[in-house]
């Protein structure tokens, strides 16, 4: 018997014959799926495997709005029992798995839903599905990759499933993240050539930086609960993936941040380990020159220290008073959960002299210090020493007088390991602990003004801990890092003003980046566009003691019209060109009064000519309309329902288009 609830676009068939489940969606089908929890003695419960399957319904209002729910109750003759959870909404529903014991049970993994048996599968269309890969964090130039099934690995947190050349497709992704890292994977059943589809909690991989086979931590209980998990079929899986970041947004909301889009400088891209008191005024010098035009919607400039401050504390309040007498906000640099191996044995500021950073090391179950990451160790998120180190630093910064802090590998922070808190056994939930103390320390109460919180090395996911994220990891001034970078804003660009008030384009090198060559102009403004359609913090970063630094960056930063439209915000969505590891070379963004395009030729050699269907940004064909270049300031009439762009290699261009007089 088949227990069928749902509405007009979706449908839940839940077989109390067998403990399976159906999902039909409007544009897919999920077939034959069973739920599953690992235990740590091994043992692998399924739904399936029990033999009375019942269910109860009810009404809610959870997340975006009311729901219908399901539960799916699966029992057998033991003490235990899995418990299916799901809520039906309007576009989507989500589903949750829960293991309940009489007595405390432990697991590390509890699939919502995986195929039961060779029947199980995804089915869109009828054509090959592709599959999108998204990375766990922004480290290590970590890409988005979107492959047939065949060739796809695990993806985390959310993902796509769609069609060759279809910009449909299925929605994936986990809303919950107090315990879990969730991953998704894709396969070809290589009997039966059916696609294969399983959402699973407890996805601890090299990928998410916990090295050496180490396993994700058990929750224990006599209740454990899976993340829920969002599914949903879209007309346009862009417009699917806006909506999961509107319901993980529901959860647990963006960090509040009244303030404009920040413009300015940061010091790390130009600089490195150049970085001094002499060269920040100098940096601060230079951009006051350009204050005029190249500043936010209050007339302010961010100056921003990055890494390496530390050797002249002595000149900390000084750079403040310098940079604030410029008109500026002065900015600086912290990373709470990591530490170097020659540090091991130096006493850790701010914990009155009771440990050293060996003492807060993040450890292993044998007591083995974890792996290095990027060269750098992990502390224990958990630890008293490591939460007072926090409050010592930002407390200097607070006393300083610092408005915005970037904070760096805080990924390191979110490994798995075993954590002084004993309450606390994933690396989500150590996270989440330690995370929630550094905003409480650069918190408006605490300091008595808005610090501006930007981090940079993190998880996509938990979000809510930085009014901004950067979007990639490093990047720079050349085309392939502006290639680079926009292959995360093609994924990532619902995240602007949802689960972070910005995203972060990262160091705008409009010249040079310290260690490598001058770029072209070309390169200079694209890397500068990137920031545009990124819609959020445009820092740029070029040394000032460099004469051709100086007129490139007057150049390219001084544009009134395309500061305006970064100044506005809100990221540009991808129209066109994303396959594989590429970037999309087309942007989007609707505005009252028209529709700005950001356009790309990410080629070194070769021009790119492209004819942009207006019917693609939802326009309409039978209009007259009018494209200006924001960069070049020509103007052109399209009537013919195409806008033809042509960019010689390197190039890109920022077009607004607007009606123009029909003249018929």
């Amino acid at each position: 018997m088949a227990y069928n609830i749902g509405n007009e676009k979706i449908r839940i068939l839940l077989n109390q014959e067998d403990g399976t489940f159906c999902a039909e969606l409007a544009g897919g089908r999920l077939l034959h799926m069973c739920t599953e929890v690992r235990l740590k003695d091994g043992r692998l419960v399924r739904s399936t495997d029990l033999w009375r399957h019942e269910v109860s319904e009810s009404e809610g209002e959870e997340l975006t709005g009311a729901c219908r729910k399901a539960v799916f109750i699966h029992t057998g003759d033991q003490d235990w029992k899995l418990v299916q959870e799901f809520c039906i909404y309007e576009d989507y529903f989500t589903a949750s798995t829960a293991f309940c014991s009489g007595s405390e049970a432990e697991t590390n993994y509890i699939a919502p839903f995986c195929p039961a048996g060779e029947e199980g599968e995804v089915i869109l269309g009828d054509g090959p599905l592709r599959f999108l890969s998204a990375p766990f964090d922004n480290d290590k130039w970590a890409k988005f990759v979107e492959y047939p099934v065949a060739y796809s690995r695990m993806s985390y947190e959310f993902t796509v499933l769609h069609e060759e050349n279809s910009e449909g497709g299925l929605v994936l992704g986990s809303v919950d993240h107090d315990h879990w890292k969730t991953g998704f994977t894709a396969t070809a059943n290589e009997n039966s050539g059916k696609t294969e589809i399983t959402a699973v909690c407890g996805a601890a991989t090299e990928d998410t930086r916990d090295l050496n086979g180490i396993r994700h931590g058990y929750l224990r209980g006599t209740e454990i609960k899976s993340a829920r998990i969002f599914a949903g079929s879209f007309n346009s899986w862009q417009e699917g993936l806006k909506l999961y970041g509107r319901c993980n947004a529901a959860i647990r909301p963006a960090l509040s941040w009244k303030g404009p889009v920040p413009f300015g400088w940061n010091s790390y891209a130009a600089l490195m380990p150049l970085i001094s008191y002499e060269k920040y005024k100098e940096a601060s010098d230079f951009m006051k020159s350009i204050q005029d035009t190249f500043h936010d919607a209050e007339g302010m400039q961010y100056i921003d220290y990055d890494a390496g401050w530390e050797r002249f504390t002595n000149r900390m309040k000084d750079t403040v008073e310098y940079a604030e007498a410029n008109n500026q906000k002065p900015g600086a640099y912290f990373s709470p959960f990591i530490v170097l191996e020659p540090w091991f044995e130096k006493e850790v500021p701010g914990t009155g002299g009771n440990y050293l950073y060996r003492d807060l090391l993040l450890r292993d179950e044998k007591g083995e210090i974890l792996p290095p990451v990027d060269g750098l160790y992990s502390l224990d998120a958990t630890h008293p020493g490591v939460l007072e180190y926090m409050e010592y630093v930002t407390g200097k910064l607070i006393q300083w007088g610092y408005k915005l802090v970037k904070t760096d590998f805080v990924g390191h922070g979110c490994r798995e390991g075993v954590f002084y808190n004993k309450d606390i056994t994933t690396g989500v939930e150590a996270y989440n602990y330690g995370m929630s103390h550094f905003v409480r320390c650069l918190s408006e109460e605490r300091a008595g003004y808005p610090i501006l919180i930007s981090l940079s090395i993190a998880p996509i996911m938990p979000h809510g801990y930085g009014h901004a994220r950067r979007i990639s990891c490093d990047s720079f001034g050349s085309l392939d890092q502006s290639a680079y970078l926009n292959n995360c804003i093609t994924y990532l660009w619902w995240m602007n003003d949802c689960l972070y008030r910005f995203n972060d384009p990262d160091h705008i090198v409009t010249y040079k980046t310290y260690d490598k060559h001058s770029t072209t102009l070309e390169e200079g403004i694209t890397r500068y566009n990137t920031g545009v359609i990124c819609g959020g913090l445009m820092l740029a970063s070029d040394d000032y003691g460099i004469p051709e630094a100086c007129r490139r960056s007057r150049l390219v930063l001084t544009n009134e019209e395309v500061n305006e439209a970064a100044a506005k915000g809100g990221a540009f969505r991808p129209v066109s060109g994303a396959r594989g590891e590429s970037a999309a070379d087309v942007f989007m963004r609707q505005e009252e009064d028209g529709t700005l395009l950001g356009v790309f030729n990410y080629s070194l050699s070769e021009e790119r000519h492209m004819d942009i269907s207006v019917e693609k940004l939802g326009l309409s064909a039978e209009e007259c309309y009018m494209v200006r270049d924001l960069w070049s300031k020509r103007e052109t009439e399209v009537r013919d329902g195409h806008i033809h762009v042509s960019l010689i290699p390197a190039q890109s261009a920022i077009l607004r288009v607007k009606k123009g007089k029909n003249g018929n």
